[in-house]
């Protein structure tokens, strides 16, 4: 019977280890989170983020009241712009000619300059000069010029304000 209690207690030891060591593992265990989607992948289960479109592009620019390619022949725009200068005056009377010399890039800042200035003297001056030839006050005439690098040619370009 010894050897029995011997045995039996050597086993009631090995089972107060056992669940010692169990209530340990289980303890380890209960603290650790399991592992889940966010083992691998840190924003499963969040809510989506919705997705905000680009704003739409803006309007682009209002047409010009009258557009004379660089170099086209007075004979071909002078009557042009004397019927829309009288018709623009009769409607309103203080109204403000802006005369845009629009040049295409040119190679250098100097180069550039000088395009700008023989497009003014030429085809810019002559339109300004038709339209206050067609009746409208010379200080109701505007001139002023810059480079327009969206098209190949120059252009002369008449806005209203």
């Amino acid at each position: 019977m010894t050897m029995t209690n011997a045995t039996n207690c050597g086993f009631l030891k090995f089972r107060f280890l056992t669940g010692i060591s169990l209530c340990l593992i289980s303890g380890v265990l209960a603290a650790c989170t399991p592992p889940d989607q966010r083992l691998f992948n840190p924003d499963a289960g969040k809510p989506p983020k919705p997705h905000y479109p680009p704003a739409p592009p803006s309007k682009p620019p209002p047409a010009p009241f009258l557009q004379i390619v660089a170099g086209t022949p007075k004979e071909q725009w002078a009557p042009a712009v004397d019927r829309s200068v009288k018709l623009a005056l009769s409607r309103r009377p203080t109204i403000m000619f802006v005369v845009s010399v629009l040049s295409p890039e040119a190679g250098s800042p100097a180069a550039q300059v000088k395009a700008l200035e023989t497009l003014s003297e030429q085809d810019g001056k002559a339109v300004a000069e038709q339209i206050v030839a067609s009746g409208a006050p010379v200080n109701q005439v505007q001139i002023d010029a810059r480079t327009d690098t969206s098209s190949p040619k120059g252009r002369i370009r008449i806005d209203l304000r």
